[in-house]
């Protein structure tokens, strides 16, 4: 099925949906209040299934349990330690093509470009397809079933590549589907032959993945799949004792199987094999404090493997923002809301999960801890991890409530199963939510907020347990993006906007941040009714060679003409020097037919070539002149 490039707004809105997608729950949003999360672990899957029952047995209703039907869904943003420029962003090591502008350095993340230089592979308009760097030409395409209505990203370690696609599997007797993720390892040694190693299929909705050093972390979040209710047949009170009973037997009789994802090994015919567990019962932690029944399980595999996975460890838990360093993954849940022991909505009482996995040993993934902390995160340069202390920012009520909204920076450590809470700093954009986060390195964070003007925030953090905000910036309009230049200077990608808060189009700002009592905006650019796929994800940002490559879409709505208004599409170039910034060309690839066709969603560099990924197009442009255009069709 062929992608049609949507307005910036309808682009917004997909992001924002998308997101919501990767966060299913299978319960109601967790009990409020910071602080640890007490985990419980079971010696057999017997007693694992006995407090599945148990805890069931008190929520299952007329409709299901709490959450199967009717219940929204949490909204987190995915798929940062550090903030060293990666190969994406540099080119100064003698790269001669770049990488995804990974949000940690070492930690690969999967997404719906990769190229090693030889080859460049999408898996946009449904289909996997390999391009050869020299010709432009498309060499193959990759069969995943499926895959045409579905989505998928992918990791490229040399020849060795992995497709994990997301699929939905129709429709239960209610109305409800399932989704399933299929690991896909493919051998591109001869990229005009890409041959299938093999296949794995899972329940579960993929949510991120990285490679770190050969080995793939998988995150997946699985709603109990063999579990079927009844609903009342009419309004009548006798229908809805009937469908209570059913639902009570349902849960009663219910086996391990019905409550855990599974695992299914395919053939290269695609005949299914016997499914079986994805994870050991023994591996699985459940919080104290009921969480939902859906499992957050994440999934270790050897990328020169045949798409079998090695091990995983697992949370009840909702999935939803994942963050990776190389010796950990974190997890957490960022609902916009919790619910008050009447079921009321509450948005005082708002929260974060956070779950840590132990990724140090590259054959397995342990689950270590859990905590909570107040508010919802932006994404997951939210967070932070090294040697067992986590840092995140959150904002504390949800901007939907009505209520003043603030952010605050809470640091946690490890401590046992539990992440306990050492230091913290508050008060941070009163009125105004995060907009933006970057870690620049172990002792400094860059957090903005945003409701009329951007606060650009500086935290000292070299004393876990002692915190303190120490430099304070505030402009018109916001960074959605930072991108640290060496230790002195920020970039800044995001919105200007007028003294009241109304943006005006994309805005690139240069910081020295030098003195972090006294950060200064040294460099701005603009381009007005103008917006970036950047600003919302940050893989669609390019630094090479001092010079940054940002997809834009601009609409024109002062144009007199009406047949001059209409879309703008392709890239905005800006050349960093010096501590300077200087805006460079624009590349136009607005569409004949469709405008929004030619929009741009990535860029590489490849060779002597620079490389533009649309919705259903592959460009390439000479690196030095920027002349070029359409060459393939993806």
């Amino acid at each position: 099925m062929r992608a049609t490039r949507p307005t910036l707004a309808a682009a917004a809105l997909g992001s924002l949906l998308l997101a919501t997608a990767c966060t299913t729950q299978f319960g109601p949003p967790q009990a409020a209040g910071p602080g640890p999360v007490g985990l419980e672990t079971f010696g057999s899957c017997d007693d694992l299934l006995a407090h599945l029952k148990a805890e069931a047995a008190e929520r299952v209703t007329a409709w299901g349990l709490d959450g199967w039907a009717g219940w929204p869904m949490p909204f987190a943003v995915e798929d940062s330690a550090g903030g060293a420029e990666t190969t994406a962003a540099g080119g100064a090591d003698g790269s001669s093509h770049s990488g995804t502008n990974n949000q940690v350095e070492g930690v690969d993340e999967a997404d719906v470009v990769k190229t090693n230089g030889e080859v460049i592979v999408t898996s946009v308009s449904g289909r996997v397809r390999v391009v050869d760097v020299a010709t432009a030409e498309v060499l193959a395409t990759v069969d995943v079933p499926g895959l045409e209505e579905g989505s998928a990203e992918l990791l490229l370690d040399g020849d060795r590549l992995v497709v994990l696609a997301t699929q939905w599997y129709g429709y239960g007797p209610h109305g409800t589907g399932s989704e399933r993720t299929s690991i896909v390892r493919v051998d591109l040694a001869d990229p005009a032959d890409p041959q299938v190693v093999g296949t794995t299929r899972v329940e579960g909705t993929y949510s991120s993945a990285r490679l770190i050093d050969g080995t793939v972390r998988l995150v997946l979040t699985s709603a109990p799949a063999g579990l079927v209710f009844s609903y009342p047949e009419d309004g009548s009170m006798a229908a809805e004792a009937d469908a209570l009973e059913a639902n009570r037997r349902v849960v009663e009789e219910s086996t391990i199987d019905d409550w855990l994802p599974h695992r299914q090994p395919v053939d290269a015919a695609g005949t299914g094999g016997t499914p079986e567990l994805l994870l050991d019962c023994t591996a699985i932690g459940t919080p104290s404090e009921v969480s939902g029944f859906s499992t957050v399980s994440v999934v270790t595999l050897p990328v020169d493997g045949d798409a079998t996975p090695s091990s995983a460890a697992g949370v009840l838990a909702a999935g939803g923002t994942v963050y990776a360093s190389t010796e950990r993954v974190v997890v957490a849940t960022s609902p916009w809301w919790s619910w008050s022991s009447d079921g009321g909505s509450d948005a005082s009482t708002s929260h974060t999960d956070l779950h840590t996995f132990d990724i140090s040993d590259p054959d397995a993934t342990r689950y270590v801890a859990s905590g909570r902390v107040d508010g919802w995160l932006l994404d997951q340069f939210s967070i932070d991890e090294a040697d067992g202390v986590v840092r995140v920012a959150t904002t504390l009520t949800p901007p939907s409530s009505g209520d003043p909204t603030s952010s605050s920076l809470v640091i946690l450590r490890e401590d046992g199963d539990d992440l306990a809470e050492v230091g913290r700093v508050d008060g941070l954009g009163l009125t105004e939510q995060i907009y933006a986060v970057r870690y620049l390195g172990p002792d400094l964070a860059a957090v903005v907020t945003f409701r009329q003007t951007d606060p650009l925030y500086l935290l000292d953090t070299s004393d876990p347990a002692h915190p303190v905000a120490v430099g304070e910036l505030k402009i018109p309009g916001y960074s959605a993006y930072l991108h640290p230049l060496g230790d002195d200077l920020l970039l800044g990608v995001g919105q200007d906007a007028t003294d009241d808060g109304r943006t005006t189009g994309l805005q690139v700002s240069l910081f020295d941040v030098s003195d972090v009592t006294a950060p200064e905006r040294v460099g701005q650019l603009g381009w007005p009714d103008t917006g970036s796929a950047a600003e919302w994800d940050h893989r669609a940002f390019l630094l090479w060679d001092g010079r940054v490559y940002l997809p834009a879409e601009t609409y024109d709505w002062d144009a007199e003409d009406l047949d001059a208004k209409g879309p703008r599409v392709g890239l905005v170039t800006v050349d960093v020097a010096d501590g300077t910034i200087t805006e460079g060309p624009r590349v136009d690839t607005t569409g004949q037919g469709d405008p929004w066709a030619g929009g741009v969603i990535r860029v590489l560099v490849a060779g002597e070539d620079l490389w533009a990924v649309g919705w259903t197009d592959l460009f390439r442009f000479d690196l030095t002149t920027l002349e070029g255009g359409p060459v393939a069709v993806l």
